[in-house]
Formats: C-alpha cells, structure tokens, sequence
C-alpha cells in the first residue's frame, strides 16, 4: 500500500549559532549590509522600558558576525522597534527608531542617515514631540517618491494615550511635526503600511490592546477614522505583513500578548481573500502561551512557502512550517532556553551568502500604476531596475526590503516593461533580538546544503513525483516499486512510510 504522509522539515539547528556580548535590552532587529560589505549585518535598537541604552550593529565580516557590537549610537535612550530605509534616496538605507519611555519618561522619534560605510551615529532627524511608540514603519503612502514615517503610539501598559501618526517627507526632509494624525488614541503597538486591496495605494493598519484598526487609502489620503475595526483576545504587539499562501494579496499575521488582566495570547493569521481582509482568522496558534510578542514570515526550506517564526517573553521561539499554504495547530520546530530569553523580535535572513538567488520580475506599466509588489520576503539586495530600456537610479524609486513594496517617483508609461533584479534566500537563517541584558541576542544559520537547497526549491512547481536528489520518478514505479524516503508531488513535501 502507498501511504503518503506531510513531512516536516525545518532546516534550522538545536542551539544557537551564535550569541552576542552586550548589556542591552534588546528590541527591534534587522538585518541589512549597512556597510556595504557584501554580508547582511545585525542591527539593533535598545533600552525598551528599561534603560538608557544605544543602539547597536554587529557587523558581518565575511559570513561571521562580531560578537560585541563595534558600531553605537552617539546618543543614548529607552528606544523601542526600528524600521529601514532609504529616506533620502542616495541608495543606502537608513534607520528610524521608535522611543518607548516609560511613566512620565518620553522621547523623541529619530531617523540615523547611512553614508554608505554605515550608519552615521548622530541622528540625522528627530521629532519635535516626545512621544511613547514601541514601533514604527516607513512606507511611501503619498506615492511622491520618498518613504514617509508612521508611527505607533502610546503605552497600554502605563494606560497612556496617544493616537497614532504619520511625518511625512519632503523629498528626503521630514516634517518635525506629523502630516496625519489617527483619530483613535487609544495606544498602539504596532504599525505597518500594505497594500490590503491591491488598489496601488498603501492603507495602515495599526495593532492596538482588543483590537486592529484599518485605514484605507482614497487615491494616497488616509482617513483620520479607521475604515475597519476588528477585536482581538489581547495586547497586539506585533504585525507582519507576506503572502503565506502566495495568491498575490498580502495576509497578516498578529502576535497577541496576555500579560495586561483579561488578555488571552495567541498568534492569528488573517487571510486576504481578492483585496478583502478576513476578520476571522484563518489559523489560530500558540493558545497555550501567555507573553506572545513576536511573528514573522519567511522562507526557511526553500518550498517557495513563508514559514511563521514566533516567539514570547520567557517562552519558546517556533516555527509552523508552511505546507503549500497552511499551517499545522503545534509548531514543527522550537528553542527554548527559559527565563534567558525575552524574545522582541525575529528577523530573516542570509549571513553567509551560502543561500542566494538572483531573481529579475517583470511588471507592465499602466499609465496609472506606481507601486507594486515582489513576490520574495525579505529583499537582501536591490540589484537594479529598468524601465523600458532605461536603468532607474535610486532617486527615482523606494522600496521596503520586509514587504517587499517597490514605488516609483513617476509613472510607468502603459505596456512600458519594467524588470526588478534583487536578491533574496529560499532558505534564510533566524535571528532574535533578546531583552534579556545577560543572555545577547540569538542567531541559527540554516543547516540546508546549497545543493539540496537548489534541488528543492527548483522542483517545488514541477508536475510529478520527484526524490529528495531531484529526479524524477517514473510512474510504473508506484506504487510496489517506490522505496521509503522523502518525495515531492506537484511541489509538496511527503515521507513515505510501506
């Protein structure tokens, strides 16, 4: 008999590849080659609600991380999640970082300029209010060729109200003082800009304690109302933005914390049917934790799937393996190292250069259209961009490497062709930022071998059966004849077991 099973295979190793030496509380995380090295550095905004801390960069020199950080910030604070880009369009991308406080403590938003050696340690903007925020995002909303900054705001821990915003940028100056202000001030936690109807125009949505607001965008204008409220059983503490079942629309994954009385944590997973967010979730996980704080996608196993990285405060950090689409109720692979680990947030990634694809997209102008959307999470490297048979420089474009959104700052002429060549991994290793100030943030490289990785992703959309090695499989082989071992059907992983 042929017995054909899923197959779980998370390439991700037991213990942490590496650990860094420092004394911060750790909170926001990326990865990005910010000196321009060619490796993807590890980037960190410190201090939370904690501490005067600065903020740090673990730089990458070819494929091994400095285990104490060699790059600081000249200025010190209680900083919150960052966010990067590149605010002024000279190709190299910036940071924004967010300023939590704590009580009656407050600080100002403020953006670090890269000069193209790294980022440079004096910030280059900050805004003229102190502000609690634990996250930000930047995103060209106004689609005028320059990211703008959206900011959340306020501290349902303390019972601190402070509605959301928006700075706007000005051809590579922001505004001090916010373009759009919610109407909602109830706090916020988290924030990012997508594209829910695939209308061309970026809409916010903004993770509040029991609830998510949506603001729609009219042709680049944001409602000062939310266009769509819907609840949530606790704390929403942090968004993430892909297309977990690769349908073109953009679905949404929610990390809810129960540590505030009556809140219950669970990470959500919404699903965008044709432009239209659910607002029942299609998968509803980790129901038996407490502290979730943290969730992520991105492509682990080189299936051409986002796998859903999650983690907690004193709680595991997992994966739910994608299975053309769907996730399993338990996670298929986990780390837990107990009180030591504070998770605030995951990142995906590739440091050793040992997992890269060059991929070029096409897209056709409209007449109309200026932001459009890559189909890999996250964006490594920005290669180039023609439009027709013209190479743009990057004051003609943005884009935002963890949705992977690209604008131009004119539009596409129609039936214009226009080629997207970037980077990105099939199988990206994980990286943690840890609050924890004893124990240094967290990375596992991904245990995949080049050539498997190649095999696998390859013949992820082939019609077939295929072996672990690539080959295809006749079919007066099955089912007698078809040995145990691990295959691909029409691109889906299966064990089989005689």
């Amino acid at each position: 008999m042929l017995a054909l099973f899923l197959f779980f295979l998370i390439p991700l190793p037991n213990s942490p590849s590496w650990l860094s030496i420092d004394n911060d509380y750790s909170t926001g995380g990326a990865f990005w080659d910010i000196d321009n090295n060619g490796y993807l550095d590890f980037i960190t905004s410190n201090g939370n609600d904690m501490a005067y801390n600065k903020n740090a960069i673990y730089f990458n020199f070819g494929g091994e991380l400095e285990r104490e950080a060699s790059w600081r910030s000249n200025d010190s604070g209680m900083f919150g999640h960052l966010y990067l880009g590149d605010v002024n369009n000279d190709g190299y991308l910036d940071m924004a970082v967010s300023y939590l406080g704590i009580g009656n403590i407050s600080g100002k938003i403020r953006i670090y300029l890269n000069n193209g050696r790294g980022l440079i340690p004096t910030p280059f903007w900050q805004s003229s209010e102190n502000l609690h925020s634990f996250d930000c995002c930047l995103g060209d909303f106004d689609l005028d060729g320059d990211l703008d900054l959206a900011v959340a705001c306020g501290d349902a821990y303390n019972q601190i109200r402070e509605p959301a915003r928006i700075y706007k940028n000005n051809n590579g100056i922001f505004d001090t003082l916010p373009f759009w202000v919610s109407s909602d001030s109830s706090p916020s936690d988290a924030i990012r800009f997508v594209d829910i109807n695939n209308d061309g125009y970026l809409d916010l949505i903004v993770g509040h304690r029991r609830k998510i607001n949506i603001y729609l965008s009219d042709n680049g204008r944001l409602p000062s109302n939310p266009t769509i409220t819907f609840s949530q059983p606790g704390w929403v503490l942090r968004l993430a933005i892909g297309d977990y079942n690769n349908d073109g629309f953009l679905d949404i994954a929610v990390a809810n914390n129960g540590q505030l009385s009556g809140d219950r944590s669970c990470v959500l997973v919404y699903q965008n049917n044709n432009g239209i967010l659910d607002t029942i979730p299609a998968f509803t996980l980790l129901t038996n934790t407490r502290y979730s704080s943290s969730v992520s996608f991105g492509d682990l196993n080189g299936d051409g799937y986002l796998e859903l990285a999650c983690g907690g405060w004193w709680e595991s950090i997992c994966v739910f393996e994608n299975f053309s689409g769907s996730y399993l109720p338990t996670p298929q692979w986990f780390y837990n190292w107990g009180r030591n680990l504070v998770c605030e947030n995951i990142m995906f990634g590739c440091l050793r250069n040992d997992h890269l694809i060059d991929t070029t997209e096409i897209r056709v102008g409209n007449g109309e259209r200026k932001l459009f959307n890559l189909k890999k999470i996250p964006l490594l490297k920005l290669n180039q961009i023609f439009v027709g048979e013209r190479r743009l420089t990057p004051n003609e474009y943005t884009f935002d490497y963890l949705t992977g959104y690209l604008t131009f700052s004119f539009t596409p002429n129609i039936g214009e062709t226009i080629r997207i060549n970037y980077t990105y991994s099939p199988c990206c290793d994980l990286g943690v930022t840890n609050w924890d100030r004893v124990n240094g943030n967290l990375l596992f490289l991904n245990t995949t071998s080049p050539a498997i990785e190649e095999i696998v992703y390859e013949r992820k959309k082939e019609k077939g059966i295929y072996n672990i090695f690539g080959q295809k499989i006749n079919y007066s082989q099955l089912p007698k004849r078809l040995s145990k071992g691990i295959y691909f059907l029409n691109g889906k992983k299966y064990l089989l077991l005689k």
